[in-house]
């Protein structure tokens, strides 16, 4: 998609690079916070999905893939976004990655929408973010200010 507009490119490029310095730091938090696993997450977990979390729970191997998992996709996700560079890739996985979160306590109401930070319905901020990724995905800022415009040239497929 073309945009006309370069004025239009500042703001994408800060929502991109704020975004992308959300899941960096909460990668690196997790990363660097001994002990931390998703064990608590998933267990907690009254979503639609909460049959798988329970599988990943019952087999060590699955839950320390996930852990490891987690805090990889985040600090990847983010580096990708920060620096403008495969951008629609990132914000692919940080749309599946977010909708997993989102679906693991889905703000419809309920006693689950208590361990919930604010008092939502079925708008949270995951959704918020999913959908700002969306529209980087189509835009992708990345082609105008970040690497992307470096080392594709501003080809289409970055």
């Amino acid at each position: 998609m073309e945009l006309k507009n370069f004025r239009a490119v500042i703001p994408l490029f800060i929502l991109r690079t704020a975004i992308g310095w959300l899941f960096l730091h909460e990668g690196f938090y997790k990363l660097f916070t001994r002990g931390w696993t998703a064990q608590y997450f998933l267990a907690q977990s009254k979503g639609p999905l909460q049959g798988f979390f329970q599988i990943i729970l019952q087999n060590e191997f699955f839950l320390t893939l996930t852990n490891k998992g987690v805090i990889f996709l985040l600090i990847l996700i983010g580096i990708f976004l920060v620096l403008g560079i495969w951008e629609r890739l990132a914000a692919t996985m940080g749309m599946v990655l977010l909708l997993f979160f989102y679906l693991a306590y889905p703000p419809f109401g309920g006693p689950s929408s208590m361990l919930a930070e604010g008092n939502y319905l079925i708008i949270d901020k995951n959704i918020i973010i999913l959908l700002s990724l969306w529209v980087i995905s189509i835009l992708r800022p990345g082609q105008w200010i970040g690497l992307n415009k470096i080392v594709f040239n501003n080809r289409s497929n970055s």
